[in-house]
């Protein structure tokens, strides 16, 4: 068997990668700094786990702290038979019916809160957030996600809801009042060395927070935001002592690459466009999707006619904040009447001669990306940016408040549904002159991404579930930049690098992460296992991005490449690839490994197109070292193992185009 070899080298950061992660406080949770004891599944779980794959196939993993079941899906199938009934009743009776193998009683799901039911436009599936509840109080990231297909049939379940709750949860003997634990959090947060603004950006919320098996504590849940707006940071302070049990930030971090999708810089312009000092730009008419934004870029109100002529409407509020006070200037880029944002560029002077043509370029980008998703899912329902739900559900006010030319590096903070985010990108000085992020569609694109992962992994009122070690949340940013500005000529051995251009390098330079993204093993040997000794969370993101990469060109080798991203069931190789992504982050659990998001991209692909890619992607997977044997280590482990095994129904498998999975002249593994 050929697989890919593990790197076993510990490579440097680049600067780009290293000063977007220094800019960041980063995560912290006292629960990890006390060493908590693995907690194996009971004899009652193992025995339940035992008995429903010998009926359907399924696959179930631990968590190795809680001892519940982590995730639970047939690689091959799905785990009830069809049913005519509401998802919600279809869901709530598989986990009352399965207990035992959850590693939960009656009372820790007697009072599960809908969070969200998100359904797919495309699959006809709907996932569903469940929270767990205790005494009336919310469990603090004790969520299930069912996962229910159209048919009424369960996909998959995944979550990490505490176990006896009713005997671990014991009210505080005193309780600290909400404005003390205001107080404490600013307090921590100025220990960080951040100075956090005047007030919280919420009341703060009674929860339980599990610490263990054995423990949960109430808590105070708050969030604060800093007065340089570089976090806006999510915390839980202890309602009896005070203490701050955790902290995670929603802005995520990172560093990376327009002109019109897919040119992914001024370097990268094509004949007829000239490249810099040139301007390579074109003027492009009415770009916006009649679905997606059915009343054009401008619009807020839903009726005829745009409500601004600067570069705001309903997905996106795009403006210079070199000021740095997270606010519009008093003057913004006027484009018309008639809607014309057309302003003069020269890229031989600084960035801030020309100002208007970077916030242009950022809310083009961010708006395309808007609509792309919007085809493949991340629509209102599912939590994505809009003023203006139109009624489709989901909740409003929203929209990307989009900072151009704003310090240096770049970050999207991500609130949950209901609450705008904020894309922060700033000018880098690796050049001289310097160059503007916005121009790097590649950085655009990353950021958005991070509003898309955490608004659909773990569903849009809840955005804490990429702030584990293992989480690929960086990685798919990269993926969807890679993605969005992938042309007709790239192959799978095209290097692509992320950030040559504000770092200076030519288009086919190594970028800001450890390794440039290519199928060839010579470019890049990342296998599963790669992530030991990576940064968190770029540069175990960057594992993960390549792992999605050999995925995505497994699809393209066989079913081709159509540049139209828009047609979300053209049934390309990279149309099929956005939809298993988007689709498979819904199926996708709180806090997830790896090996959690592989599983919900192969959920994705059993419930479309037949199943018919779901063996291939199986096989694409193995060969990285993500099989059916890999082993996670849990959602916080570093250490994870290769494993290289598909599903027993994928060896050997016969594909429609003839070949066999052990046809080394069609895949770059064979199945052992």
């Amino acid at each position: 068997m050929r697989c890919r070899l593990a790197a076993r080298r510990i490579w440097p950061l680049l600067a780009l990668a290293a000063a977007a992660a220094a800019a960041a406080p980063g995560h912290f949770d006292l629960r990890a700094a006390g060493h908590r004891d693995p907690v194996p599944p009971a004899p009652r779980q193992l025995a339940a786990a035992a008995r429903l794959r010998a009926a359907t196939g399924a696959l179930v993993t631990w968590d190795p702290h809680l001892g519940v079941a982590r995730s639970l899906y047939d690689p091959v199938g799905y785990l009830t038979p069809p049913r005519d009934a509401p998802a919600a009743a279809v869901a709530l009776d598989f986990v009352r019916g399965h207990l035992d193998l959850l590693g939960l009683t009656a009372a820790d799901v007697a009072d599960l809160e809908v969070r969200a039911a998100v359904p797919s436009p495309l699959s006809g599936a709907t996932h569903l957030h469940f929270r767990q509840r205790h005494g009336g109080l919310p469990v603090y990231n004790a969520t299930l996600l069912v996962s229910v297909n159209r048919d009424g049939r369960v996909l998959g379940v995944g979550g990490t809801p505490a176990p006896d709750l009713a005997s671990i949860a014991s009210p505080p003997r005193a309780v600290i009042d909400p404005e003390q634990a205001v107080a404490r959090a600013r307090a921590h947060v100025r220990e960080q060395g951040l100075e956090p603004r005047p007030d919280a950006t919420g009341e703060p919320a009674a929860m339980w927070l599990p610490i263990d098996a054995a423990t949960a504590r109430q808590v105070w849940n708050l969030q604060l935001a800093t007065v340089d707006g570089q976090a806006w940071l999510d915390l839980n302070v202890d309602a009896e002592d005070g203490r701050v049990w955790t902290r995670f930030d929603w802005v995520a971090d990172a560093a990376y690459r327009v002109y019109a999708q897919p040119t992914e810089s001024p370097n990268h312009a094509q004949p007829p466009n000239p490249l810099p000092p040139a301007d390579g730009r074109t003027l492009e008419v009415d770009p916006q999707d009649a679905t997606a934004s059915p009343f054009g870029w401008h619009d807020t109100d839903g009726l005829p006619g745009p409500e601004f002529t600067i570069p705001r409407g309903n997905n996106v509020h795009a403006y210079d904040d070199g000021d740095g006070d997270n606010a519009p200037p008093a003057v913004e880029p006027e484009c018309g009447p008639p809607l014309v944002c057309d302003f003069a560029i020269d890229l031989t002077m600084d960035p801030t001669a020309y100002t208007d043509a970077s916030i242009t370029n950022l809310f083009y980008w961010a708006n395309v990306v808007h609509d792309v998703q919007y085809r493949y899912g991340f629509d209102e329902a599912a939590g994505n940016f809009q003023v203006n739900n139109y009624g489709h559900g989901g909740l409003g006010g929203d929209a990307v408040l989009a900072e151009a030319q704003d310090g240096a590096g770049a970050n999207f903070a991500t609130p949950p549904d209901g609450f705008p985010p904020r894309m922060q990108i700033g000018i880098f000085d690796f050049t001289d002159p310097r160059r503007d992020g916005v121009l790097d569609a590649g950085i655009v694109v990353h950021e958005y991404g991070h509003g898309i992962s955490n608004r659909l992994v773990g569903g849009p009122a809840n955005v804490s579930c990429l702030t584990n070690a293992q989480q690929p949340g960086e990685g798919l940013s990269d993926w969807w930049f890679l993605a969005y500005t992938a042309q007709p000529f790239h192959t799978g051995e095209t290097v692509r690098g992320t950030g040559t251009y504000v770092l200076g390098q030519p288009v086919d330079g190594p970028g800001g992460r450890p390794q440039p993204y290519s199928t060839d093993p010579a470019v890049n040997d990342y296998t599963y296992e790669s992530i030991a000794g990576l940064s968190i969370p770029h540069g175990v993101g960057s594992v993960w991005a390549q792992a999605a990469w050999e995925v995505y060109w497994a699809l393209v080798d066989h079913h081709g490449f159509d540049p139209d991203l828009w047609d979300a069931l053209g049934g390309a190789g990279n149309q099929r690839m956005m939809l298993y992504v988007n689709e498979g982050l819904e199926n996708t659990l709180c806090n997830p490994a790896f090996t959690d998001v592989r599983d919900g991209f192969i959920q994705a692909a059993i419930d479309l197109y037949g199943g018919e890619d779901v063996c291939r992607m199986w096989l694409a997977f193995a060969a990285f070292g993500l099989g059916i044997d890999a082993v996670s280590g849990g959602p916080n482990s570093t250490t994870p193992i290769n494993g290289f095994a598909v599903p027993a129904e994928c060896e050997p498998a016969i594909f429609a185009d003839g070949f066999e999975s052990g046809d080394t002249s069609a895949w770059s593994a064979t199945v052992p």
